[in-house]
C-alpha cells in the first residue's frame, strides 16, 4: 500500500464515516470522557456510573478483565480518545502526561524508563527493560512503535516488574497498547488536526456489523508535519513526521462460548526522522544555544515498511468453567536509517542501518473463572525473532566517498520460551492471597562478519600483515559470531484487602529478569554481558470517596536492582559502544494519583518521588578520556541511575461551562514538572537534563448531541527546550556530544466526530 493509495482510503473512510449516522440502526448513548491529558476514567466495558461520578475502567493488567481500581498493582490508564486529543501520537509523548515514564530517543529508535529502569541497548541483540506490548504482542525493535498509537481503546502503564504474567524482560514495567475491537453496531469516528509546522493529522475508523456473529473494523491514520529543526549545512529540516498506517480487525463469535479475532496492520514511515545537534565532546550546551536550528554535516533519513497479523481465540465453555485462550501473531519490518555520525564538516560520515526483523509470538493460557474463591491461570509463551542486519560507517566525501570505513553484516536469532502460572485464594470476603511463578529459557545467536577498511582507518601499510589486513582494498575481517543461553525463574506473591467496594489495600513481592547478550562492535571479539535481575517490594492503596467524586491511589516501593546493564562508548570494545554489567542499585520511592470532581470542575494530579542510585561498592567502570581519547577508569559508586528524576509531577485543571442548548465549552490547562536527571551512568554535567516545567492549554467546544468536538490547543506553551537524549559519542572522529530535543511549542485546531 503506497502513500497515495492510503490517503485515498482515508478519504473514503472519512466520507463513509460522515454518512453513516443516517444509516445507523441504533445510536448509542454518548459515553462520558475525560479531557486530554487526564488519566482515563471512562469504562471500557460494563455499566457506566452517573456522569457526575468517576467512572470505572476495565483493564487487563492481570491478563484477565478487572476494574483498574480493584487491580492490585501500580498502574495508570489513559483512554485512546483522550491520548489523541492531547497530541500523544506516539509512545515518546507519554512522558508528557505520566510522571513515572521517561523515554529516550536513540538514533531512530527509543527506549523507555520506568522507576529508573531502562535498557539502553537498542542494537539487534538488546532487549527492552520496559517492553511495549500491542494487544499482548511483543517485539524487541522499537523503531516502529510510533505507528501503533491510534484507534486505541486504552493504554495501560504498569509499574514495577511484570515478569510472572508478561515476561519478555519487563523488569521496569510494561506499556500495554489495547486497540479498539469492532463494535456490534454500525458506527464510526473521524478526526482532523491542523497546526503550525504544516501539521495535518487525520484518523478514521468504522465499525461494520457483518452478521449477528461477525463484526469488522477498519481504521487508519495519516500524520505529517515539517521538521522542528532547521538543519544548517546539509539543508532541510529534521524531527519531522510522515507516517501512514492502516488496520483491519475481524471479530467472530460463530457459536456459544467461542470468541475470535484476527487483525492485520500495515505501517509506512518515510521521513528525515530524529536529528541531533553536534557539539564538541564533554562541553555543556550553552543556554543561548538555539535548539531549532543547528549544523548537521550528513543527511539523515528514516524508512519503515511493516506488516503485522495478529490473532486471538478463546473458548469459555470447558468443564469446570475453564477458559482456553490462544493468542499469536507475526510481524515483519524493514528499517532503513541514516544517522549523521560526522565529527566535523571536513569528514561527513553517515552511519547507515538496515534491519529486517521477523517476529513470531505464541501464547496459550488456561484460566478458571475469576469471580470464585479460588482462581488460577497457567500458560506457555514462545517468542521468536530472526533479523538480518547490514550497517556501517559510510564516507560521504574525499578519496573514499561512497565506501564504508567499517561494515557489519549479521544474522541474528532470538527465541524465548516460558511457562507461567498464577493463583489467587480469597480466604475471607475481604482478604485475598496471590502467588505466581514463571520460568524462562532465552537463546540468542548471531553469525556474520565485520569488515574494517585499513586504508580508510589510516593504518600504516607496514602494519597490515601484523594485524591481519588482507586484500586490495585492505580489509581487516572480524567475526560477529556470538551465542547466549540463559534461564531464570521469576516469582510473585501478594495480599490484598478490600474493606469496601471502593477501597483496596495491597502488598506484593515480585521479581523480574532481563536476559543478557553480547556486544555488537565488530572490531573486537564479542564480549558477553550477563542478565539483570530486579527484586521488588510494594505496598499500595486505591480509593474512591465522596460518592465517587474523589480518587486517591498511592504506593510505595523498594527495588533491589542487580547486574545493571550499562551502555557507554568505551575502549573496552575497541573504542566502540559496548554494554556491560556494572553492579547493583537500590531504588525506592512513592507514587500518588489524585482526581477530584467539583461540580463542573475537575482536578487531576499525578506525582512520583524516586531515589535511584548505584550501590556504594560498585567501584570503577572503563570509559574514555574526552581530551586524550585514552582508556580511563571512572567511579560510579553512589551515582544516580540515568533517566531517574528525583521528583516529577503532572497535573491538570478544567471547567465545563454548560449552555441552555446542551452545548459545552471546556477550558483546560495541564503540565509537567521534573527535577534534573542524567542520561549516563557517569553523571556528567554535559549529559544532564536540568529541572524543567512545561505547560499545555486547550479549549474544547462540544455541541449538543455528543457527536462533535472542536478544540484549539497549545502544547508546550512556554516553548521550553527539553532534551530527548544527550550522549557522548566516541565513535565519531573527532569525538562529539550529541543532543536531541523534545517537541517545541505547537498549536492548532482539532475536529473530531463520532457516533
Amino acid at each position: 500500500m503506497n502513500t497515495s493509495d492510503f490517503l485515498r482510503l482515508m478519504a473514503t473512510t472519512a466520507l463513509i464515516t460522515t454518512a453513516l449516522p443516517a444509516m445507523a440502526q441504533t445510536e448509542p448513548a454518548p459515553a462520558p470522557t475525560t479531557q486530554p491529558g487526564a488519566p482515563a476514567v471512562a469504562a471500557a466495558t460494563g455499566d457506566q456510573a452517573p456522569a457526575d461520578q468517576l467512572q470505572d475502567i476495565i483493564v487487563t493488567a492481570n491478563r484477565v478483565e478487572s476494574s483498574a481500581q480493584k487491580t492490585a498493582t501500580a498502574l495508570t490508564v489513559y483512554s485512546g480518545a483522550d491520548l489523541a486529543a492531547a497530541g500523544v501520537t506516539n509512545v515518546t509523548n507519554l512522558q508528557r502526561i505520566d510522571p513515572s515514564v521517561n523515554i529516550v530517543s536513540s538514533t531512530g529508535a527509543a527506549y523507555v524508563a520506568i522507576r529508573g529502569i531502562a535498557s539502553t541497548d537498542v542494537t539487534e541483540i538488546g532487549d527492552p527493560s520496559v517492553p511495549i506490548a500491542r494487544d499482548g504482542f511483543f517485539t524487541n525493535r522499537s523503531f516502529s512503535i510510533a505507528t501503533s498509537i491510534y484507534d486505541l481503546q486504552r493504554v495501560e502503564v504498569l509499574k514495577g516488574p511484570q515478569g510472572t504474567l508478561f515476561g519478555r524482560n519487563s523488569t521496569g514495567g510494561l506499556i500495554s497498547l489495547i486497540t479498539r475491537r469492532p463494535g456490534k453496531d454500525l458506527g464510526g469516528n473521524f478526526s482532523l488536526e491542523a497546526g503550525n509546522y504544516k501539521t495535518v493529522n487525520a484518523e478514521a475508523g468504522i465499525d461494520i456489523p457483518l452478521a449477528s456473529w461477525a463484526q469488522l473494523r477498519l481504521s487508519g491514520v495519516a500524520r505529517r508535519h515539517d521538521g522542528y529543526r532547521e538543519l544548517l549545512g546539509v539543508g532541510g529540516r529534521g524531527d519531522d513526521d510522515q507516517t501512514t498506517s492502516g488496520r483491519v480487525t475481524l471479530a467472530v463469535q460463530p457459536f456459544a462460548g467461542f470468541d475470535g479475532m484476527i487483525q492485520y496492520q500495515h505501517d509506512d514511515i518515510n521521513n528525515v526522522g530524529d536529528v541531533a545537534a553536534i557539539r564538541p565532546i564533554a562541553t555543556i550546551l550553552p543556554t543561548s544555544f538555539d535548539e531549532k536550528q543547528f549544523v548537521n554535516y550528513a543527511p539523515t533519513f528514516n524508512r519503515i515498511n511493516g506488516n503485522r497479523i495478529r490473532w486471538e481465540f478463546s473458548y469459555d465453555r470447558l468443564p469446570l468453567g475453564l477458559t482456553l485462550t490462544y493468542a499469536g501473531g507475526y510481524d515483519s519490518q524493514q528499517w532503513r536509517h541514516a544517522l549523521d555520525a560526522s565529527g566535523n564538516a571536513a569528514n561527513p560520515v553517515n552511519f547507515r542501518q538496515a534491519e529486517n526483523p521477523d517476529t513470531w509470538n505464541h501464547e496459550v493460557r488456561l484460566a478458571t473463572p475469576q469471580g470464585r474463591a479460588f482462581s488460577a491461570q497457567v500458560g506457555y509463551f514462545h517468542f521468536d525473532e530472526s533479523n538480518s542486519l547490514d550497517s556501517g560507517l559510510l564516507q560521504l566525501s574525499g578519496q573514499y566517498a561512497g565506501q564504508y570505513l567499517v561494515r557489519f553484516r549479521y544474522n541474528t536469532k532470538t527465541s524465548s520460551d516460558a511457562v507461567f502460572g498464577q493463583a489467587s485464594l480469597r480466604v475471607t470476603d475481604t482478604l485475598k492471597l496471590t502467588a505466581g511463578a514463571r520460568y524462562t529459557w532465552d537463546k540468542k545467536d548471531r553469525t556474520g562478519t565485520s569488515q574494517l577498511r585499513c586504508d580508510i582507518a589510516h593504518i600504516p601499510a607496514f602494519l597490515y600483515p601484523i594485524i591481519g589486513c588482507l586484500g586490495n582494498p585492505p580489509i581487516l575481517p572480524g567475526l560477529g559470531n556470538g551465542t547466549l543461553r540463559q534461564q531464570r525463574p521469576t516469582f510473585l506473591g501478594g495480599i490484598d484487602w478490600t474493606p469496601t467496594d471502593r477501597n483496596l489495600v495491597y502488598a506484593k513481592y515480585s521479581s523480574g529478569y532481563k536476559s543478557g547478550g553480547f556486544n555488537s562492535n565488530g572490531s573486537a571479539p564479542s564480549v558477553d554481558y550477563g542478565p539483570e535481575n530486579v527484586y521488588s517490594w510494594e505496598i499500595g492503596t486505591k480509593n474512591r470517596f465522596a460518592d465517587r467524586k474523589l480518587q486517591l491511589n498511592a504506593d510505595i516501593f523498594y527495588q533491589n536492582y542487580k547486574g545493571y546493564q550499562a551502555s557507554q562508548a568505551s575502549p573496552v570494545v575497541s573504542s566502540g559502544s559496548g554494554v556491560f554489567n556494572i553492579g547493583s542499585a537500590k531504588i525506592y520511592g512513592a507514587e500518588a494519583q489524585f482526581i477530584a470532581l467539583f461540580g463542573a470542575a475537575r482536578l487531576d494530579l499525578n506525582g512520583t518521588y524516586l531515589h535511584a542510585q548505584f550501590d556504594k561498592n560498585i567501584g570503577t567502570v572503563s570509559s574514555t578520556d574526552p581530551v586524550t581519547g585514552a582508556a580511563v577508569s571512572r567511579n560510579v559508586s553512589g551515582n544516580d541511575l540515568p533517566n531517574a528524576p528525583r521528583f516529577a509531577l503532572t497535573g491538570g485543571l478544567e471547567y465545563r461551562f454548560d449552555f441552555a442548548n446542551g452545548a459545552t465549552l471546556t477550558p483546560r490547562v495541564d503540565g509537567k514538572y521534573s527535577t534534573a536527571y542524567y542520561y549516563s551512568v557517569f553523571n556528567d554535567a554535559d549529559t544532564r537534563q536540568t529541572a524543567y516545567a512545561t505547560g499545555n492549554a486547550q479549549l474544547t467546544y462540544a455541541p449538543a448531541g455528543g457527536h462533535l468536538q472542536i478544540s484549539a490547543f497549545v502544547r508546550n506553551f512556554t516553548d521550553k527546550a527539553v532534551f530527548a537524549n544527550a550522549t557522548r559519542n566516541f565513535t565519531a572522529i573527532p569525538s562529539i556530544n550529541t543532543y536531541q530535543f523534545q517537541p517545541p511549542r505547537t498549536y492548532g485546531m482539532r475536529l473530531s466526530f463520532k457516533y
